[in-house]
């Protein structure tokens, strides 16, 4: 085994080791009298947090190996509705809305897409949002929009936008979560095209849209 492989196979270990103390903290949770739940919830959230890191660093490590993602016709509708699901431990007061057009399809690896919408909606909370919207269209391959409601993204970031780099200024956690969701879109092609994503602010906070060819 190569040193490569040993470490891939530490990392998924770990995946699969927090996947399970998840589970045992979830099912322990209901069985625990609800005046002890304050004191459980923020485990779970920590542990879940934990999980999603490492996740991301899984994928990032098969980028940097050039590791292929199988790539299928999917549906957006499902895949957000599985990163709601997922997040609501973490963010029990983020109000999530999923306007994606049922019919809306595309072409996509979902583990990677359940990632990046996953780390949008994760920063939005961060930055103080209570709510975000996400929308989507399939008219010009597959357009995700994830809006919030947070304080929108500082000149510097948007600065450094339009010169084209992705960065963070946040202080809690990688503070690289739009560059890693920036990895994800461009690692879908389609010939020349590569999808990418756009930062602005709206009247009601931060919008990023995530095109995929």
């Amino acid at each position: 085994m190569t040193f490569d492989q040993l470490v891939a196979s530490v990392i998924h270990d770990l995946k699969n080791q927090l996947q399970t103390l998840l589970d045992s903290e979830q099912a322990a949770l209901q069985h625990i009298p609800e005046r002890y739940h304050a004191h459980i919830v923020p485990i779970l959230q920590r542990t879940s947090k934990l999980k999603t890191d490492t996740l991301q660093l899984v994928t990032l490590f098969r980028m940097g190996e050039q590791q292929s993602f199988c790539m299928d016709d999917a549906w957006p509708l499902d895949t957000v509705n599985d990163v709601i699901e997922s997040v609501q431990l973490q963010f029990p007061q983020l109000q999530l809305n999923n306007r994606i057009d049922p019919q809306c399809q595309g072409f996509y690896n979902e583990t990677l897409l359940h990632l990046a919408v996953l780390t949008l909606i994760t920063n939005s909370a961060q930055a103080g949002a209570n709510q975000v919207t996400i929308e989507g269209d399939d008219r010009q391959g597959l357009t995700l929009r994830v809006q919030d409601n947070g304080q929108g993204f500082s000149p510097d970031m948007l600065e450094h936008y339009q010169q084209g780099r992705v960065i963070s200024t946040k202080t809690d956690g990688t503070g690289m979560g739009l560059y890693f969701v920036q990895l994800i879109a461009e690692h879908h092609r389609q010939g020349e095209q590569r999808g990418h994503i756009q930062l602005r602010n709206t009247e009601q906070g931060a919008e990023v849209t995530l095109w995929l060819p």
